[in-house]
């Protein structure tokens, strides 16, 4: 059985990144359960949120220091 290795991405993020990215993620959810896929994505948008939470204190700290 073929393991399914997670793409690598370029640092400029292409289209072409998209895409592999687009089908990793396809071909990873294809045979989950919807409970497993709920899981799955509640994961990755915690640490997606997360990231936007940090970038945002990290740009008003940046906007007060200015100041």
């Amino acid at each position: 059985m073929m393991t399914l290795e997670r793409p690598e991405l370029s640092p400029d993020f292409t289209m072409e990144d998209l895409y592999r990215l687009r089908e990793y993620n396809s071909l990873r959810h294809y045979k989950m359960s919807l409970e497993e896929l709920k899981d799955d994505i509640e994961k990755i948008a915690k640490v997606g949120l997360e990231r936007i939470d940090q970038m945002r204190k990290e740009k008003h700290l940046q906007q007060n220091s200015s100041q």
